[in-house]
């Protein structure tokens, strides 16, 4: 399997997973920015999942997780780490919005923030493919993930280093 990652065809493939995730995160993190109480924390009210003592801090703080993992694969740099981040929220929206679903209820997502309302039983199917586009460019291969990159400005030495989350 990795011997195939390694081909120029497959890092094709892991460049462009890796370009859609972060167009897709970087567009969902500045259509919060603007106005993030109503975009985004308001969003993590109406889902009425969280306790509201969490509901308030993860509305504040999921912007900007989905901007630093968006500009981690823009750039290639942590990748790994931004993968695993973007997989690990598109899990988490899968699972908010089943729940939802499965209560009856009909909720504007909040995924894109202020360039567009997004109903939660619409874009559960974005959910999947993210998870998987993640995946991928996770468990590439060094080269291959940090191929066209600016991560593969960083030594060698911290390369190994932070082999794991880089």
């Amino acid at each position: 399997m990795i011997e195939i990652l390694r081909k120029k065809p497959a890092r094709i493939v892991v460049l462009c997973f890796r370009l859609i995730l972060a167009a897709s995160f970087l567009t969902a993190a500045f259509g919060k920015l603007v106005d993030i109480e109503r975009y985004s924390v308001d969003a993590v009210y109406f889902f009425v999942i969280l306790p509201m003592f969490l509901a308030r801090p993860f509305g504040l703080v999921l912007p900007f997780i989905e901007l630093l993992c968006g500009l981690g694969l823009l750039f290639g740099v942590l990748t790994r780490l931004s993968a695993l981040g973007i997989g690990l929220l598109s899990l988490s929206f899968l699972i908010a919005k089943a729940i939802v679903l499965s209560h009856g209820r009909s909720v504007d997502c909040g995924c894109f923030g202020a360039f567009g309302d997004t109903l939660a039983s619409v874009t559960i199917f974005l959910d999947l493919p993210m998870m998987f586009f993640a995946m991928v460019v996770m468990w590439a291969p060094s080269d291959v993930r940090h191929w066209k990159a600016v991560g593969n400005a960083l030594s060698k030495t911290w390369k190994e280093r932070l082999r794991f989350i880089w």
